[in-house]
């Protein structure tokens, strides 16, 4: 399928900026009645509560711990918001603990240690409301590209609509620690995104910020595409950190969407799933040098596993899915339920999935206006250009206006086959981890397991790959109810369409390969 390119945001959106009156949806209502349904539901006293009483969690990530004592390394795991516990002692005022077991948990289990604290101040007698999303994502580690799904509800097993697909990038296997080497490979399993932050910086300050508050624009690095080489101009985005140390400048791009569980003994393992370095206008590309000689220099750019998306792609679903939304990680071959036909010899001619005929080649449109504001914050101002005029918010050139343009939403699924003859880091290989050997006399001994269908967000048979069998190479966690089956709404059954799978040719020894 043709992408498109970026085309700029035209100076009449920017002129009517200037709004009479901010609107507010009935989404963002529903979303203001939740918060005060969960505001009044949480904040108990100690004396309030009760040994034998059952509560909900009502933070998105409460540390438990194996003794009584807020510091140290006690922490054996993370309860999510809504899981259910039974207060077994209140133990004294002076500490901030109860002593719980846990009752329903899909991040810890109950027996996880011989007793088990918590803090009071995230018990609530009443379940939160969490808004049920519209939306989910699915993210295929194997062939690094991030899907969005409409979710079908029209009847109990109907095929779910892809809204979005674009290129990401995951952890590198290719690094590692003395330890565990493969520490920085992106971790499989379910997750909630749990926070939207704006232009967000590690904590140890060794990526900085894309942009900082009060910063000085032009101090922002200029586009990797501006000029003649985007090599040289890549290099621009790396400077010393505080330490002196060689980094990656605004390497977590423009939003990062913090996911829950998070941890390393239940949850992702801290990867979260973010922007990268470029501008909107650089587009693709930034993924693209991510993957080659460019981000080999030294380092891998603000990410232990986290999947990087281009800027303007983490920007449409900063603004597409809310606090809530499914994040689904997968190492899957590819496949589609109905058959794309492409006929011709000199000249192809394509009969594209009847399903998404209309979108074949006809990208969706996402107008966007990168603002300064809400640099740093939870929950940061959204790009999205229909918002910034609803809500009548000032757009100053040369201030607060860093970015406008639109974004050509793919809205075609386009099934990767395996193609061993590409290297793991190109994209385009359908097995970035090498889980597979890539020679054909190995076909039958696949760690692969069933299919992914892409026109329909579903899966065929699907288990993720065994961990043990691959060497540690694969890692599962996160939710309980992708660890070791499918959920009833992702799973399918019957005939599909797979792409043909292309080996190795036979002279090649498995040596590198290029990208």
């Amino acid at each position: 399928m043709t992408k498109s390119t970026t085309r700029r945001l035209c100076s009449a959106v920017l002129s009517v900026l200037i709004a009479t009156s901010p609107m507010i949806s009935q989404a963002q209502a529903l979303t203001e009645q939740t918060q005060s349904a969960n505001a009044a539901a949480v904040g108990m006293e100690k004396s309030k509560l009760r040994v034998g009483q059952r509560y909900f969690i009502s933070a998105d990530s409460l540390n438990v711990r194996s003794s009584n004592a807020t510091s140290g390394n006690n922490i054996v795991g993370k309860l999510s918001i809504n899981d259910e516990v039974e207060i077994y002692d209140l133990l004294n005022e002076a500490t901030p603990l109860v002593q719980i077991k846990i009752i329903k948990s899909a991040s810890v289990k109950a027996d996880i240690a011989p007793e088990l604290f918590v803090s009071k101040d995230y018990l609530s007698e009443k379940q939160l409301l969490t808004a049920a999303s519209k939306y989910f994502v699915i993210q295929n580690v194997a062939t690094e590209i991030t899907r969005v799904y409409e979710r079908c509800t029209e009847t109990p097993n109907c095929p779910h609509k892809l809204v979005m697909e674009t290129e990401m990038v995951v952890g590198r296997p290719e690094e590692g620690t003395k330890e565990d080497p493969h520490a920085f490979k992106t971790w499989l399993g379910h997750s909630r995104i749990s926070e939207w932050i704006k232009f967000y910086q590690d904590g140890m300050a060794h990526y900085p910020h894309w942009y900082r508050a009060g910063q000085d624009l032009k101090t922002i690095p200029k586009p990797i595409t501006d000029g003649v080489s985007k090599i040289v101009n890549s290099r621009k985005w790396m400077v010393d950190d505080a330490r002196g140390e060689k980094t990656i400048y605004g390497a977590f791009g423009w939003y990062a969407a913090k996911v829950t569980p998070a941890d390393e003994t239940n949850g992702m393992n801290y990867q979260w799933m973010h922007g990268t370095i470029g501008w909107g206008k650089d587009g693709s590309e930034t993924i693209e040098l991510t993957r080659g000689f460019f981000m080999n220099l030294f380092s891998n750019p603000g990410s232990s596993g986290c999947t990087r998306l281009e800027n303007r792609a983490i920007a449409y679903l900063r603004s597409l899915l809310p606090v809530g939304t499914d994040i689904y990680r997968v190492y899957a071959r590819e496949s589609t339920r109905e058959k794309e036909i492409v006929s011709g010899f000199f000249k192809k001619k394509v009969q594209p999935l009847p399903r998404y005929a209309d979108k074949y080649e006809r990208p969706g449109n996402w107008d966007y206006i990168l603002l300064t504001n809400g640099a740093q914050q939870s929950g940061g101002l959204t790009a999205d250009a229909k918002t910034i005029i609803e809500k009548a918010i000032q757009v100053i050139p040369d201030h607060n206006l860093i970015e406008a343009g639109q974004y050509a939403i793919d809205q075609y699924p386009n099934a990767m086959g395996l193609n061993y003859g590409r290297g793991a880091a190109s994209g385009k290989s359908g097995d970035r981890y090498r889980i597979d050997s890539g020679k054909k006399e190995d076909a039958y001994k696949t760690n692969f397991r069933g299919y992914f269908l892409v026109d329909e967000g579903r899966f065929v048979d699907y288990a993720h790959p065994d961990s043990r069998l691959t060497k540690g190479v694969i890692k599962v966690s996160g939710l309980a109810d992708f660890r070791t089956t499918v959920p009833e709404f992702l799973a399918t059954t019957g005939a599909h369409n797979p792409p043909e799978i292309q080996y190795q040719a036979e002279q090649d020894n498995g040596g590198p390969r290029g990208n």
